[in-house]
């Protein structure tokens, strides 16, 4: 390793051997206090929000237990009064029980569990009995199918008489005939069995909201959420529209470390770091060993490792300051002593960014003042070949346009002529005249317009005096509809692009079925772009047919067909060598 760092020394310029000096020696104090600050910011920083996290979920665990017991205490307290059980099991089967006494059974045997409900936030203190006949008091005593939509209601002939908690006890609410039965959601109910007889049994049932259980539970905030996971493996209160809504157990048990949650057997509240999409978190969690509930606590602490961050960087900016200042302070001295190699390197930029007229001025240095004039003689003779290459490789391009473009002017004009002659000699057709000055204006079109481009308007007059030959040569009419738009019309285009479109759709699509038909010529301008579309009412091509036009175009043509290397294609070639020869103009790259 030493010997590589060495020789890369070696190897390095004058400027850089420096610079890397001065750079390693004010690295050295930087690194130093970097290696003691860091540490102690990362864990004071970390330490403060994992005390503060774990207050939190303290507090709300003392909480939850405290609810939790003191529901439990009241029901325990009830289901111990024989008293109360054994009235209450004489009410419910006694059904020659009197309005009177009925009366005095509600408002005074039953109003122990109205004390019940006007404690805390208890929306529902009530007993199912299993007993078909049940006379049913409303609010206190119900028969046991009222809760068949409970989650404890399949577990009530197993329960202890230890009870049980139930979160979320059911999806539904209260309607139709079940009105005076309260059900909602979100509710948590603590259940414990009670026995009247042998024969009568029942369930007591104590229902409050979840939130008075963890006040939190169901609150949208913005960097945490707090959540249950009941005995049944249910994750209870993640807020769907909150920065955790999406994440599932096995997300959470992931983040334990675990393979499940069966695995975990810590009392307290144990505190996990781990990440949730690639934003840093911080679960807190504690189990309760009576009921089997974890209560949860997510938190995303990206602001306070942000802010950690930030208290590095202040240290490390302060340090990179000071070493610039060195920095600038050598690099002066530096830059006076080595004037000739900058002055260099800066021309030679230059001619990297493309610019060849740069020529260095004479330096002080002798030495460098020789490399530089022969530098200089140099960039003069490339500068010289290269122009000689940009000529030739213009007239061969030109060549070639002006090659393209005369292929398309002897098959039709001949065969045109040869139309003429024969409706001459053999119809005496007197509109003779006419073709002839279509013709001419043709051959006037091709022979006084030197420019590869023309307006769009004197295009589609071409096109129009070709499609007049043609209805002389065929037997059927082709008409031309025309919606061009006026501010398209004085547009440049190359010459020569519609006609050999409009002679491919009357040789491919229109000759077969030999009727009066149109052909449909469109200009508009979209955007930055203008678009020509032309359009006929031939015989149209599959897919297959349509794939080796493509090919056509883009390759050229091939086969029996003349003419298949020069309608399309020659087009496509045309353009494409327009824009390679006039790159700077916006006629071809931007409206074309």
């Amino acid at each position: 390793m030493v010997k590589k760092i060495k020789r890369n020394y070696t190897n390095m310029t004058l400027h850089q051997k420096v610079r890397f000096s001065i750079l390693l020696f004010s690295l050295l104090p930087l690194i130093c206090l970097a290696c003691i600050s860091l540490p102690v910011i990362y864990k004071n920083q970390v330490g403060k929000i994992q005390d503060e996290v774990y207050e939190e979920l303290q507090n709300r665990v003392d909480d939850m237990n405290y609810e939790m017991n003191t529901i439990e205490l009241m029901a325990k307290t009830v289901w111990s009064d024989t008293t109360f059980i054994t009235e209450v099991g004489k009410a419910a089967i006694n059904g020659s029980l009197g309005e009177y006494n009925r009366y005095l059974f509600q408002e005074q045997t039953l109003s122990t569990l109205r004390v019940i409900t006007s404690i805390s936030q208890v929306q529902s203190a009530r007993i199912h009995l299993d007993y078909p006949e049940l006379r049913e008091y409303s609010s206190y005593l119900y028969r046991m199918d009222r809760a068949e939509d409970s989650l404890w209601y399949e577990d009530r002939n197993s329960l202890t008489y230890n009870g049980a908690w139930y979160m979320n006890v059911t999806e539904k609410q209260s309607y139709g005939t079940y009105s005076d039965y309260y059900t909602e959601k979100n509710m948590a109910s603590y259940v414990i069995p009670i026995r009247i007889s042998s024969e009568l049994t029942g369930i007591f049932e104590i229902m409050l909201p979840m939130k008075a259980i963890v006040p939190e539970l169901y609150s949208t905030m913005q960097n945490q959420d707090v959540f249950l996971i009941d005995s049944k493996n249910r994750l209870l209160g993640m807020e769907t529209e909150g920065k955790f809504g999406d994440i599932t157990i096995n997300n959470l048990v992931d983040m334990m470390g675990l393979a499940s949650l069966e695995e975990y057997d810590t009392q307290g509240i144990q505190i996990y770091h781990s990440m949730w999409k690639h934003s840093p978190v911080l679960l807190s969690v504690s189990r309760n060993e009576k009921t089997g509930i974890f209560l949860m606590q997510l938190t995303s602490v990206q602001k306070q490792y942000q802010a950690m961050a930030l208290q590095i960087m202040v240290i490390l900016v302060t340090e990179v300051l000071m070493t610039a200042l060195l920095l600038k302070a050598i690099n002066s001295i530096v830059k006076r002593l080595l004037h000739d190699f900058d002055v260099f390197s800066e021309c030679m930029r230059e001619v990297e960014n493309g610019n060849l007229d740069v020529e260095i001025p004479r330096l002080e240095q002798v030495e460098i003042n020789a490399v530089a004039m022969e530098y200089n003689r140099m960039l003069g003779r490339v500068k010289q070949l290269m122009e000689i290459s940009i000529h030739r490789e213009v007239m061969i391009k030109e060549a070639q346009l002006r090659s393209l473009e005369k292929q398309i002017n002897s098959h039709f004009l001949y065969n045109v002529l040869d139309s003429i002659k024969m409706m001459a000699e053999v119809k005496g057709i007197y509109n003779v005249s006419d073709a002839l000055l279509a013709l001419a204006r043709m051959f006037r079109y091709n022979l006084q317009i030197d420019s590869h481009s023309v307006t769009l308007q004197e295009e589609i007059s071409y096109l129009e005096n070709y499609l007049k030959l043609c209805n002389i040569r065929y037997d059927y009419y082709i008409n031309l509809s025309e919606n061009v738009e006026d501010s398209i019309r004085n547009l440049k285009v190359p010459k020569v692009i519609l006609q050999p479109i409009a002679e491919n759709s009357i040789a491919h699509g229109l000759d077969e079925l030999a009727e009066d038909t149109t052909i449909y010529l469109k200009a508009y301008i979209k955007g930055s772009c203008a678009y020509i579309e032309m359009t006929d009412m031939g015989k149209g091509m599959d897919a297959d047919k349509l794939k080796k036009v493509r090919d056509v175009i883009q390759n050229g043509g091939g086969g029996d067909n003349s003419t298949n290397g020069i309608g399309l294609h020659n087009i496509h070639e045309r353009i494409r060598v327009c824009q390679i020869n006039c790159v700077s103009r916006a006629d071809y790259s931007t409206h074309l």
